[in-house]
């Protein structure tokens, strides 16, 4: 059995290749936030912070004041990147 035509790949016009790249860009970005939130799950674990019994609204409140507690004393990523935790 014959597979079923394809179109013809000529030249792809400007737009189409940005939309292309765009998609790939979008696909790569949702991986690696998927692999940053897993990463941070491990980190947790390890933490201990699984063993707790806290509501969701309340370890929000204290991750958001953690956050909070490191930006001031400057301990934030300028380049954006995710580090590996050690």
């Amino acid at each position: 059995m014959r597979s079923p035509k394809t179109k013809a790949e000529g030249p792809q016009t400007k737009s189409a290749i940005l939309r292309k790249q765009m998609d790939d860009l979008k696909a790569e970005l949702k991986r690696v936030e998927v692999e940053e939130e897993a990463s941070f799950g491990r980190m947790a674990r390890r933490a201990g912070l699984f063993e707790l019994n806290v509501p969701e609204k309340e370890l929000r409140e204290a991750v958001a004041a953690l956050v909070e507690s490191f930006r001031a004393k400057g301990l934030h990523r300028d380049d954006g990147a995710a580090s590996s935790p050690t």
